[in-house]
């Protein structure tokens, strides 16, 4: 690796924040460490939740502001946004009765707004606030909208991958390249749900990475799609999704009951929020303990004061019990996990793969993968993501009484770095989970999901390589050992995550110890949570018969 060059901007702030995403401080030691020479990076997967928002919906008017008032630059942009796109309208409109409402931009795309109407999203932001004094102004927020604080969380986690793969390990270039006659770069792979707090968190992320970029820069293209076939969180919106994730939800609240009838009963203690939390009790709501939390976390994120009540421990209850709510049923439930986010793990590792043969010099030109491949999206992005990568958190029994909140902060991020080691031992014993390791040639289709060792889109030609008959893999031997120079880690905020399959010393390297995985042993921490296309759609259709009820 490049000899670290740490600028000293990138020193993160030490002042502790229960919501708050944190990031590894860098320092000279910091890239020794984890980037000794003989390493080589190959390509990073960069996935963010998008930064602070103002809540969802507007369901505690008794703690939470009528007004909003943090969203000064976002208007502007929101508002150049619009005018490029020829879909302006005024910021700001009263209805008959003379009730303010803030129009903003919800959705990119208008088949995905719910309520089927205009691009932009009505908020009616005049309920009863008791003495709240909060003013309607040009800086007010529309409920759900990306605030100013976001925009500088996420511009600072830009700052930071520029800091680390840029400026220390050099890695990505110090000014996008321009692709084929000038185009957009293909240094990046980006993508973004079809939300605008998404679209513009991405936006900053790459501010952050590149700021003050010269008029004649490469344009960056972004990929976005439609909700109706997005990956990058699961398919609420779809009513068989929907009775999936209500039933895997109701399955996990029954395993902590104990902890969730506690925490309702603490909740209801607390004046200010007695009376909406027993009316989402009493219309049968599944997601209470999340209905308090995007509140809380908004407020507390925006320097709101809370009731006194409101405390860290509490905020930390409220926190894990949402992630029993949403984020538990995936990592108790394999099936719920493949359906969940097992078609984007799929994309995930079509990259790693690629990203080997183009190591390998197999694939060259367009199709090489890029350096990195930055993807936008949720805390429902995050959390499913955690739990095929058998993280700590995310499974543990504790989940409920843990001092530290489970569910993912805004701006925080996953990354997974494919790595390259030719210099360092391979490990020399075989992994606990291996067995066989003739069953790799074996067509994975035939093998139950539980037992395969790699992915189904993991070709057989990734083990019937050799540098010198890198054109006729078919004409090579299959080798296990083929793989053996490369390794992934995944970093989630702050911290590495130890994979489940590479604790075993024979599938993890052999100096940087159990948060480096072989490749091999990556592969088989996701196999059995990558469904193939025709896997995912019987295995959809099969919910669709039962009406989203799961047969394991």
């Amino acid at each position: 690796m490049a000899s670290p060059t740490i600028p000293s901007s990138n020193v993160d702030s030490s002042t502790p924040n229960i919501v708050q995403a944190r990031l590894p401080k860098l320092s000279p030691e910091f890239i020794s460490q984890h980037y000794p020479s003989e390493v080589k990076l190959l390509h990073v997967h960069l996935v963010h939740r998008h930064g602070e928002r103002t809540p969802a919906s507007h369901r505690f008017p008794s703690i939470s502001p009528r007004y909003w008032n943090f969203c000064a630059q976002g208007n502007r942009l929101h508002a150049d946004f619009a005018k490029a796109v020829k879909v302006y309208s005024p910021n700001s409109e009263t209805d008959k009765d003379g009730n303010n409402y803030r129009q903003w931009h919800s959705y990119m795309f208008k088949s995905d707004n719910p309520t089927n109407a205009s691009i932009f999203l009505k908020e009616n932001l005049s309920k009863a606030h008791g003495n709240d004094k909060s003013q309607f102004t040009s800086d007010t927020c529309g409920f759900g909208q990306l605030s100013d604080v976001g925009r500088r969380s996420l511009t600072a986690l830009g700052t930071h991958m520029r800091a680390l793969y840029t400026d220390a390990l050099g890695f990505l270039p110090a000014v996008p390249r321009p692709g084929d006659n000038n185009g957009p770069t293909e240094d990046f792979y980006l993508r973004t749900t079809s939300f605008s707090r998404t679209f513009e968190s991405l936006q900053h992320t790459l501010g952050g990475m590149y700021p003050n970029l010269p008029a004649n820069s490469p344009l960056f293209r972004i990929n976005a799609r439609p909700m109706s076939s997005e990956n990058l969180y699961p398919a609420y919106h779809c009513k068989i999704s929907g009775w999936f994730h209500t039933e895997g939800t109701m399955e996990s609240i029954k395993l902590f009951a104990g902890d969730y009838a506690a925490l309702h009963k603490d909740i209801l203690q607390i004046p200010s929020l007695r009376e909406p939390f027993e009316a989402e009790l009493k219309r049968g709501a599944t997601h209470a303990a999340y209905f308090v939390l995007d509140t809380v976390t908004s407020m507390r994120s925006h320097g709101l004061p809370l009731p006194k009540e409101i405390d860290d421990e509490l905020i930390a209850r409220v926190s894990n019990m949402s992630a029993v709510e949403y984020l538990h049923p995936p990592v108790r439930s394999t099936k719920r996990a493949r359906m969940q986010i097992g078609p984007l793990a799929r994309e995930f590792t079509h990259t790693v793969v690629s990203a080997v043969e183009a190591d390998r010099g197999i694939v060259t030109g367009k199709q090489r993968p890029p350096k990195m491949s930055i993807y936008s999206g949720h805390d429902s992005t995050i959390g499913p993501l955690l739990a095929i990568f058998g993280d700590d958190l995310a499974g543990s029994p504790l989940l409920a009484t843990s001092a530290t909140p489970m569910w993912p902060p805004f701006a925080s991020s996953v990354r997974i770095e494919l790595l390259k080691d030719s210099v360092s031992p391979y490990p020399t014993i075989q992994p606990s989970w291996a067995g066989d390791f003739s069953i790799n040639s074996v067509d994975m289709s035939t093998i139950p999901h539980d037992e395969r060792i790699r992915p189904l889109n993991v070709p057989d030609s990734l083990y019937r390589w050799a540098p010198r008959q890198a054109n006729n893999a078919s004409d090579v031997p299959f080798n296990p050992r083929a793989t053996h120079d490369y390794y992934v880690r995944i970093w989630y905020n702050d911290r590495s995550v130890q994979l489940p399959a590479c604790r075993d010393p024979g599938a993890h390297h052999t100096k940087l110890g159990p948060s480096v995985c072989t490749l091999d042993g990556f592969f088989k921490q996701i196999a059995r949570f990558v469904p193939s296309e025709s896997e995912f759609s019987q295995e959809y259709l099969a919910l669709t018969n039962t009406k989203g009820k799961l047969s394991e």
